[in-house]
């Protein structure tokens, strides 16, 4: 439901503050996934302490608005398009509500940097950033991000973001098999009061299913500036092995197979928020690679998952 956060970080890491982007915020930024060579560009903004967010995708065909303080725990109001059997492209309006377990909380665009340490300096398109790193681990999921800042010298504005990379090492299969980055632009601490306000008037109806997705279709970046290598995509990895019976012969082949299943889950959202004149959805070849299915073709290329509007 988003990170509980907050923008204090007064302890010094190795001689140096730990950058603070500010309570409020604007920026734009371009989430890029190699796998599935993927660009996804969004715009957001952010208001801690007033308890809200917005962040729009593709140029704002889809737009999200994450409201700590609506109903009784909060709630995410989603505009986007849709299409499947009996429709093409129509705008639909959607709500998730929080509980008291689960509360609606503003998601930021940035990750939390609590546990990052400082490691070095060095040029990002041609600009002299500090780095920032962090490595975690769960099971056999060890996941490095490296955040490329600068900030004013001597100065107590904000600092501002450039690039937000993680990249994925499977200790298990001993394979990088995992990398995704974020490039950063126009960062401002200021935002407009009014960008945050839904439309009035609308019917808001609940995310189609399966339930399970709700939490990725209404908040789609969570899952990339969170720093655990466990996601909301990965707790969909075992609902997808009881639809479609999935008996792996070894741990090593069901951690391939689940890193199979991440990549084609993340193609199939992404692509289904671009506003297109048909749907993805996870089907029986979701946990296959890209030379099966290949293979499977006789050859001809495909993307990540196949075109076909079936979900679990």
């Amino acid at each position: 439901m988003a990170e509980k956060r907050t923008s204090d970080y007064a302890t010094p890491v190795g001689g140096r503050t730990v950058p603070d982007f500010g309570k409020m915020y604007h920026v734009k930024g371009e989430l890029s996934l190699p796998h599935s060579e993927l660009k996804e560009p969004f715009e957001a903004w952010y208001d801690l302490e007033r308890n809200r967010s917005r962040i729009d995708y593709h140029n704002g065909k889809v737009c999200t608005y994450l409201i700590g303080n609506d109903l009784d725990y909060g709630a995410i109001y989603e505009i986007t398009p849709v299409t499947n059997e009996t429709e093409i492209q129509a705008i639909k309006f959607f709500q998730l509500t929080g509980t008291k377990e689960n509360p609606i909380r503003p998601q930021a665009a940035l990750p939390d940097l609590q546990g990052f340490e400082f490691e070095k300096m060095e040029n990002y398109k041609d600009v002299l950033c500090e780095v920032w790193k962090k490595v975690t681990q769960v099971g056999h999921k060890k996941n490095t991000y490296r955040l490329w800042v600068t900030r004013p010298e001597g100065s107590d504005s904000p600092a501002t973001p450039h690039c937000f990379e993680m990249v994925g090492f499977n200790t298990l299969l001993e394979s990088h098999n995992d990398k995704y980055t974020i490039d950063y632009s126009d960062f401002s601490p200021q935002t407009e009061s009014d960008i945050f306000t839904p439309p009035e008037g609308m019917t808001w109806g609940e995310f189609p299913d399966p339930v399970e997705e709700h939490q990725i279709l209404a908040n789609p970046l969570q899952d990339y500036v969170n720093t655990s290598p466990v996601s909301h995509a990965h707790h969909l990895f075992g609902p997808f092995k009881e639809k479609f019976d999935r008996q792996y012969e070894s741990e090593k082949e069901h951690e391939e197979r689940e890193n199979y299943f991440i990549h084609s889950l993340r193609f199939v959202h992404s692509m289904n928020r671009a506003g297109l004149t048909y749907s993805l959805g996870i089907n029986d070849f979701s946990d296959w690679s890209k030379a099966e299915l290949a293979r499977m073709t006789g050859g001809l290329r495909i993307p990540d998952q196949q075109m076909d509007d079936t979900e679990y």
